[in-house]
């Protein structure tokens, strides 16, 4: 045998003493060349996930939950207190025009002691007809600095809601919020009928995230009673 016979013998490059040479090292070639074939592919395929569209890559994955808004505005504390603050002053106001209704009024009583046409009788009506004008434009300034006032507050809580309503979606992998109402239908009464044939949600099963938002809107705040938790599956 000679020396590139041995050569190749000690290196394995014969199947057999009597074989012919280099078949060991065409199947190496072989496996090396699957080898690379299979890893094109792993490396094409994730270059494809990579430039699919986020929005396609997570088609799917999202969660959906339903809030009561009546339930929360009802139960929000500041809300709450924002509002009884506002009837307190829409009360007084009142409680203050009342007392100018009553001094009119016993202007209104001296008038009939003056006889009409008199000096005295013209200069107190004037006077009551001033009164009255001005009263009618204070009244009507002051509904309109309430119903300002109240729009405001309403506007600044269903802000506050939504925002609230955001984070805890993004949180817990929740991809769509439905308004819903949890109030029962009255059979007797038209309008709670209509109004619960023309829900947008008719079947929701422990994904009411309604007092999951009322206890983070309300941290802190002493609550007399609070629902149950929903059961939304939290994201990864």
């Amino acid at each position: 045998m000679g020396i590139c016979s041995v050569a190749a013998t000690r290196h394995g490059l014969f199947t057999r003493r009597s074989g012919r040479p280099y078949i060991s090292v065409q199947q190496g070639v072989l496996k090396v060349k699957r080898f690379f074939s299979c890893f094109c592919v792993a490396v094409a395929l994730a270059a494809f996930c990579q430039a699919t569209p986020a929005w396609a890559q997570n088609a799917g994955s999202g969660n959906i939950a339903v809030i009561d808004i009546p339930v929360i505005f009802k139960n929000h504390a500041l809300f709450k207190k924002q509002m009884d603050d506002l009837k307190a002053s829409v009360e007084a106001a009142e409680q203050a025009l009342t007392k100018e209704r009553d001094g009119m009024k016993a202007s209104f009583d001296e008038l009939q002691g003056y006889k009409a046409g008199t000096p005295e009788y013209k200069a107190l009506e004037e006077k009551l007809a001033k009164l009255q004008a001005d009263l009618q434009v204070k009244v009507g300034m002051q509904k309109k600095d309430f119903m300002e006032k109240e729009a405001r507050v309403y506007y600044n809580t269903y802000n506050q809601v939504t925002q609230t309503v955001a984070t805890f979606a993004q949180r817990h992998n929740i991809t769509l919020v439905l308004r819903y109402n949890s109030n029962d239908i009255d059979p007797t009464n038209r309008q709670s009928v209509l109004e619960g044939v023309n829900r947008p949600v008719i079947y929701q099963n422990q994904i009411d995230i309604t007092y999951d938002i009322l206890r983070i809107l309300n941290n802190g705040v002493p609550q007399n009673a609070m629902g149950p938790a929903s059961h939304v599956p939290v994201g990864r």
